[in-house]
Parts: structure tokens; sequence; C-alpha cells
């Protein structure tokens, strides 16, 4: 029912704690946009472009509905929408992008081929990607009070050891770190050094955004680690940096994630970030070095 010159508020929490973060007028008709099926989980291909100005802080109002999308009818708040519609801050403009391409199982192999694996290595990455879909498919639909330890043990250590990390160069909750891979064996009497990959674990269904801050202030204490992992065990973000960079210095995350990977829809590159990589180069990366 959302039509042009609608007022539309993009809110952050509900009732006393509701706070208006945005305010749009809808500028268009109804649009396809293939290039938004998969954002943090979520398929919002269906839309219409909004000209969005934004507060320079958060306003809280009382009222604001729990639903994702629902009419507002309470005055205190239109009132507030309508005062930001004046005063806000236009947000920046950004060009939609071209839809990223699928990839093919097959097209994969040969990418994981080219960049090491020997043909039957690659073909059991493949059967661990079949096998996670079906048991996340299992958990979604039938599993209950499914955990970050059976999430890490089911459905991320195979995608792992299917790419040829052995059990010795993983660590499970080591040092407040989910999973830690590092570049020899994990020996009695050895210090390890720092850990060549991160990968800190989300439930099933949430968004990967909150996981990279946890995971960057782990990795703040180990200066070698160049990076960092965020997954549900279906989808995976991958953030790197620079060997002179250190984690703690950027609050943008847009500047380190370097690739993105959704186990269900394989893609040759991230779905609308430009410059940011897709399938093949994010099980490269998760290759042992």
């Amino acid at each position: 029912g959302i039509k042009r010159d609608d007022i539309v508020i993009l809110k952050r929490g509900q009732g006393a704690k509701g706070k208006i973060v945005a305010v749009g007028s809808v500028t268009s008709d109804y649009e396809y946009l293939p290039q938004f099926d998969d954002v943090e989980g979520w398929d919002i291909r269906h839309g219409r472009r909004v000209r969005w100005l934004r507060c320079d802080s958060s306003k809280q109002v009382q009222g604001l509905a729990r639903g994702t999308i629902s009419r507002v009818h309470n005055g205190q708040i239109k009132d507030a929408a309508e005062t930001l519609l004046r005063e806000g801050r236009e947000a920046v403009a950004v060009d939609i992008p071209p839809p990223a391409e699928a990839i093919s199982e097959e097209d994969l192999v040969e990418g994981l081929i080219a960049n090491g694996l020997r043909p039957a290595d690659a073909e059991a990455v493949i059967r661990a990607i079949w096998h996670v879909r079906r048991l996340a498919n299992w958990y979604a639909r039938y599993g209950r009070n499914l955990s970050e330890h059976e999430i890490r043990t089911f459905l991320i250590v195979p995608i792992l050891l299917a790419l040829g990390w052995s059990e010795q160069r993983i660590k499970i909750e080591w040092r407040h770190t989910d999973i830690s891979l590092f570049s020899e064996p994990f020996t009695k009497g050895v210090k390890p050094g720092d850990p060549h990959v991160i990968l800190e674990s989300k439930q099933m269904g949430t968004g990967l955004d909150g996981a990279e801050s946890q995971a960057r202030r782990y990795a703040k204490d180990f200066p070698c680690c160049n990076a960092l992992v965020t997954t549900t065990g279906v989808r995976y973000h991958l953030y790197t940096k620079k060997p002179d960079e250190s984690w703690g210095a950027s609050r943008m995350k847009e500047r380190h994630l370097s690739a993105a990977l959704n186990l269900f829809n394989l893609k040759d590159r991230h779905p609308y970030l430009p410059g940011v990589g897709g399938a093949p180069e994010l099980l490269k990366s998760l290759m042992p070095g």
C-alpha cells in the first residue's frame, strides 16, 4: 500500500524505548531489485526508492510499534517525523550496483583447484557444503535450542576440515575467541604464535553486523592475525587488514570487509557492496596458508 510521497520512519527499538533514526519520503513506484536478495539474511528485492533525512542523534519517542512494517497513527511520532523532514540532514545518495552473478558448484570447484586444492579435496568441500545445507535446513525447521557450540561443531568445523585444516591447528574457545586457526599445530610446550584466522560464530537467523566489532576486540591482542571471519554457519563475512594496521584503529567496518559467502546462494561477489568479493575469495582466504 505504500505510494509516492508517503513518509517512512526508520526506527530502532519500540514502545517507551523507541528512537527515530531517519525519516524519508517515497520517491518512486515499485521496483524489483535482485541485488538485495540477501541483506543480513533478509530478502528485500521488492522495494521503492526513498529520499532519507537522518538525525544527528536518534530522536526518542513513545509508541513505536514492534512490527517490521506498520502504519503510524501516534500524533507525537508524526510531529517528530515532520520536524525531521524539515530539519534533518540529507543522507548521501548511493548508486545501486548491478546484480552479482550466481556461481555454480562446478565453477566453485574449478576455482578451488586453481588456488591449490587437489580435485578430490575441492569436491570434498562441495560435499561439506551439501551436508551443512541439509543440516541447516533441519535446524531451521525442526531444531530446538540450537546453541553456538552446535553451530561451531556441526556447521563450521566440517567446512574448515574440508578446506584442509587439521584438528591440531584448530582451537575452539581459545582466549575468548570462538574458533582460532593456527599456521602450525597447537602443541604442548610450544608457545603458540598469533592465530592465522579468528572466527566469531553467531546464531542462525541473526545478522552479522554486531559480530564484527566483537571479533575485532579479540583480534587487537594478536597483531599478526590479518583475517577475521564472522559466521552463522551458513553465511560468512571476511574482514582483512594490512600487516601494519591495527584492528582497533578503524571504526568503519566497510574498510575491512573483503568477501561474503552464503552457502545457499553462491555469488561471485558481495550481493550489493561494490569491491567486496564473493564465495571464491572467501573460501580461498579460509584455506590454510
